[in-house]
């Protein structure tokens, strides 16, 4: 396992930092925001997808304007198949085109060279991670990451310490698994189930990605499942590591935050005194919770669900007796919440934070992402406490209700159903435009790219990249 300490050590020599960033997932917004920002960067991809980035080549000083692009790209650009190359001229932003995205690990010691950071994301996580425990990123990848090393697996489901695991710790709503059994036609449960279901299992031709089956009750389920078989959609291998859950009813938001340990050490004012009166914490915690900064929201388009839901009902339901509706993530659009509901999302964020940070120190550092999904119901049938109006929950924001007396009255409560600790998916919807509720803190365009780069800044100018990196 590489050490914190190792990492920490070497970016204290770091004097002209240099953000690394994988040609995939959500590198356009992390490339803006080193260019926003002034700061070198370096997109490793393969020749497959090696379009996107030349074709998009982000360039310029930060605040230039671009008249004419194809000069400013030819000065600022510099596209490589071998990292040697970058030291043997000037560049401002480097294309290394590889074969295969681990084959970045050849290149460890050239980049810490270089001063480069690894800003993580999904992909870096997929490609580069190796295996389920992300062992290669753990044990081998000798290159500071401006984030959590230890946390980016978690996102793995069926690990001994996945996200459910630090769910349930942190007491924060999520769906719950149902029990089944792998039979030589599909599945079958022991009893019947009467409420909506998920199975979520590896795609059978594409490990990389996930096929979900829905469905009224566990006889429905049962009956997709053999289906799905026959038709050739799924395999009994794939059942063997699948989840079938409660299927929680309402949309489903991305909500993208920053944990900025900077942040964390300054003080808020009168802010942070009424913030620790209200909800009985220490100053310590108080400062983790405000630091915790809520930046943007986003939300999914599915391929090919989202095209199905826009026919006739009559013609879905003849569809979906001859298909398996896959649900891979093709788009994002922009989404607010219902003012009132931000207190209960920063609530499950809060003791989310604090969580991590107790079972996995130093916790998050970062960007990261509560993927949940808001529902309606009573509180009690998601373990939480009925009476909501008065129980602060765990170290956290209470809830109000101020609309009814009941003692257990029915409201909306956020499931989460996911987490990405690391750079969302979903931010490039903010590219140019920024994060509505980032935008208004800092009262500039700020896409989460950008929140990166100017933290970035702010600890490169005050020798503090020691906090940022794992």
């Amino acid at each position: 396992m590489i050490e914190r300490e190792e990492m920490q050590e070497i970016v204290k020599g770091f004097r002209d930092p240099k953000m690394l960033i994988i040609g995939s997932h959500s590198a356009l917004d992390a490339w803006g925001g080193a260019r926003n920002y002034g700061f070198k960067s370096i997109i490793y991809t393969t020749k497959e997808r090696a379009i996107i980035y030349l074709q998009n080549a982000i360039a310029g000083e930060p605040d230039e304007f671009i008249e004419d692009l194809p000069c400013i790209v030819k000065r600022d650009v510099y596209v490589v198949n071998d990292l040697k190359d970058l030291k043997t001229r000037e560049w401002c932003h480097a294309v290394l085109i590889l074969n295969r995205y681990d084959e970045i690990l050849k290149y460890t010691d050239d980049l810490i060279d270089l001063e480069a950071i690894q800003i993580p994301n999904r992909a870096f996580t997929v490609y580069v991670g190796g295996d389920d425990y992300c062992s290669k990123i753990e044990n081998d990848f000798k290159v500071p990451i401006f984030g959590s090393r230890r946390l980016l697996k978690i996102e793995n489901r069926g690990i001994e310490r996945d996200y459910y695991w630090y769910l349930e710790k942190a007491g924060i709503p999520y769906p719950k698994p149902i029990e089944f059994k792998v039979t030589k036609n599909g599945i079958s449960f022991s009893e019947f189930i009467d409420k909506p279901l998920i199975l979520k299992t590896h795609h059978p031709e594409r490990s990389f990605e996930r096929a979900f089956i829905f469905a009224a009750d566990s006889q429905d389920l049962e009956r997709k499942v053999e289906n799905a078989i026959e038709r050739g959609e799924l395999t009994l291998d794939c059942l063997k590591n699948a989840r079938v859950e409660e299927l929680i009813l309402g949309p489903h938001a991305n909500f993208n935050f920053f944990f900025s340990p900077i942040n964390e050490l300054k003080s808020w004012g009168s802010v942070e005194e009424f913030y620790m009166k209200l909800y009985n914490l220490s100053l310590e915690k108080a400062r983790i919770c405000l630091a915790n900064e809520f930046l943007s929201i986003d939300e999914r388009r599915e391929t090919i669900l989202d095209g199905l839901k826009r026919l006739p009902v009559d013609v879905q339901m003849k569809l979906l007796k001859k298909i398996l509706p896959s649900f891979e993530v093709t788009l994002h659009a922009i989404v607010s919440i219902r003012e009132s509901l931000l207190k209960d999302v920063l609530r499950c964020a809060n003791r989310l934070i604090l969580t991590l940070r107790e079972y996995e120190p130093p916790g998050l550092i970062g960007a990261w992402c509560l993927q949940t999904l808001i529902t309606w119901g009573k509180p009690s049938d998601y373990g939480l406490p009925a009476d909501l109006t008065s129980k602060t929950l765990v170290s956290g924001v209470g809830f109000g209700i101020y609309d009814s007396g009941k003692e257990e009255a029915p409201m909306h409560i956020p499931v989460t159903q996911d987490l990405a600790l690391r750079h969302g998916g979903g931010t490039n919807v903010h590219i140019g435009i920024g994060g509505q509720y980032g935008n208004v803190r800092y009262a500039r365009r700020l896409s989460l790219g950008d929140r990166i780069a100017l933290e970035l800044k702010r600890a490169t100018k005050n020798n503090m990249l020691h906090l940022l990196v794992t």
